[in-house]
């Protein structure tokens, strides 16, 4: 899952993130430590390192790896089955401008592991995947002499985690900005994130039962509202398969995918609230069924304050599904400007681990944030129980692959200046002293108005 709408806005006003070294210590709350940083190499003499992007996390042959993608430096396969000496296992060399990532598997190829890696504005034809791509009988470069290669997502086996191939590309022409896969492990969903120049809002449905000859199916037209676009940013499967959840830029849009290949809109919803819908998880607290809309205020382009976008939660329990009943607002409460000028400070890549309750999330300059969300049980509302932020971050995605017996884990934060970094979250030491904002419905419609794309927000309003 998952990343900013425009970043393309930030390249072209020239606030390209920069290497730094990775400092070794940050303001942090007594229960995080930070572990391990690992940079990645930038891939060609003119590129920028690191620029880590969205992870994912596979259990291969007894050994846990982590899947970090990248801008342009490619897919790292890091062994962290002891995160305490992470080893990078393999690199797929996929010189792209996105690398979302999925992993998934299929009940009629045991023992195979596959990945998804997508291509949305840029794709580096003489890089590897779309060598292998070519070879295998793919049309992969573009006919404008560019030397560029087309958009859409490479399917790539990562059985062996040190030796990672491709296995097919499915051309997407308005790109894969972020591609979800059904739990089946035979479709996949895409979100091209195309802005208002889109004049049909769609998304992609490819067949992948076949992962060497994926093809697509069909296309789910969304409804065109009016704002940044309305064409899906990001899209979360139930467990179950049976819904699918999409962040639309403009609008949440809830899909009945119980049959994949022919999936249909239960409801689309708006919140004058919300600047720029950017992922939508659906979670179990007590009794009931919320929804968590993360805003990624401006699309990451918001101004050097912090914090500007959060969390937007609702109840979608039974027949609130057809419509939404808004619960609360979240969002962090250090108030104050970024450690850098050309950073942004908003909720983005985020993960939940429902048995827990807990949800962990990255907050570009914000760091990395571990949130209890419990308490929406006891209509309490989130709480922040933890952070690390170090004073280069600029961190895209934060996510674990399990939580221990008593609470603690090791927490993954994929960093665009830093690369990934590994911190532990120690559930028996002192939680955050700042536990964050909690603004019920109508706190949240009164204080946060929706802005002009690319208008600071008022923090200060976040510290009441």
């Amino acid at each position: 899952m998952r990343h900013r709408a425009v970043v393309c806005l930030t390249l072209a006003l020239g606030l390209v993130p920069c290497a730094a070294a990775a400092a070794q210590e940050g303001e942090h709350s007594p229960n995080m430590s930070f572990v391990e940083n690992l940079p990645y190499e930038a891939a060609d003499a003119d590129g920028t390192p690191n620029f880590g992007t969205d992870i994912e996390f596979a259990t291969i042959s007894g050994r846990e790896y982590a899947l970090a993608g990248s801008y342009e430096n490619g897919l790292h396969i890091v062994d962290i089955t002891d995160p305490q000496n992470a080893q990078v296992a393999g690199i797929y060399d996929c010189g792209v401008t996105q690398g979302d990532v999925q992993v998934f598997r299929q009940d009629d190829e045991p023992g195979r592991v596959f990945a998804t890696y997508t291509s949305d504005t840029f794709g580096d034809g003489d890089s590897t995947c779309y060598r292998e791509a070519e070879a295998l009988g793919f049309d992969v470069q573009k006919d404008d002499g560019s030397e560029e290669g087309k958009n859409g997502s490479f399917i790539v086996e990562v059985t062996d985690p040190s030796s990672p191939r491709t296995v097919s590309f499915a051309e997407v022409p308005q790109g894969s900005h972020n591609q979800s896969v059904h739990p089946s492990g035979n479709y996949m969903y895409n979100s091209n994130s195309d802005l208002i120049t889109s004049l049909q809002p769609a998304i992609e449905v490819i067949d992948i039962s076949d992962p060497s000859a994926p093809h697509t199916v069909g296309e789910l037209s969304l409804p065109t509202r009016p704002g940044l676009g309305t064409e899906s940013h990001d899209i979360t499967f139930s467990d179950d398969g049976a819904r699918a959840y999409s962040a639309a830029l403009s609008q949440g849009v809830i899909i009945d995918s119980t049959d994949p290949a022919n999936p249909e809109i239960v409801t689309s919803f708006l919140d004058p609230a919300i600047n720029v819908w950017h992922q939508s998880d659906p979670v179990t607290v007590g009794d009931s069924e919320y929804l968590f809309v993360e805003d990624e205020f401006a699309g990451a382009a918001g101004g050097p304050i912090c914090p500007s976008g959060g969390f937007h939660i609702y109840d979608i329990t039974g027949d609130k599904e057809q419509s939404p009943e808004k619960v609360g607002y979240w969002n962090i409460d250090e108030v104050g400007l970024t450690n850098n000028p050309t950073s942004t400070c908003t909720a983005h890549v985020f993960d939940i681990h429902e048995d827990a309750g807990i949800m962990n999330v990255a907050f570009y300059d914000g760091g990395v944030r571990v949130v209890d969300i419990s308490g929406l049980a006891e209509g309490e509302g989130l709480r922040q129980v933890g952070s690390y932020r170090h004073g280069d971050a600029d961190t895209w995605s934060a996510k674990t692959p399990r939580i221990e017996e008593d609470g603690s884990f090791y927490l993954y934060g994929n960093d665009m200046a830093r690369g990934l970094d590994i911190y532990r979250f120690d559930a028996s030491a002192p939680e955050s002293e700042s536990i964050g904002t909690w603004l019920s419905p109508l706190q949240a419609s009164a204080q946060l108005p929706r802005a002009p794309v690319g208008t600071p927000q008022l923090a200060c309003l976040l510290a009441r």
